[in-house]
């Protein structure tokens, strides 16, 4: 064998061995494809959720804050009320609270018209 047939023989299988390695590689890649369209989709979705699920925490957030001021002022109306009713218990039993009574009923008055 001369040198010339040995030059072609090794420059076919190295021709044979670099088509191999492509084979695989493209094989490789086929066989990855479902993977990568799965996480890409699944990604899409997460960024998509996170957008929405930001909107509607932050609509939460505003109910939450506006249910919070009801809740204090129907807190500070159930105090003056009871002001009030323990300003007229005292006037049923002793008969001179006039002083408290008329205070009370100036917090009573002042609330409902702030209210």
């Amino acid at each position: 064998m001369n040198t010339f047939e040995l030059v072609i023989v090794i420059a076919a299988g190295l021709l044979t061995v670099f088509n191999l390695l492509d084979k695989l590689i493209a094989y490789g890649k086929k066989i990855k494809e479902p993977t990568d369209n799965l996480e890409e989709r699944v990604s899409i979705i997460e960024k998509r959720m996170e957008i929405e699920y930001k909107a509607l925490f932050a609509e939460y957030d505003l109910r939450f804050k506006k249910d919070l001021q009801r809740i204090e002022m129907l807190e500070e109306g159930n105090k003056v009320t009871t002001k009030a009713l323990l300003a007229l218990l005292g006037h049923a039993i002793n008969g001179d609270n006039t002083d408290e009574m008329l205070a009370v009923k100036k917090e009573l008055t002042d609330y409902i018209i702030k209210k």
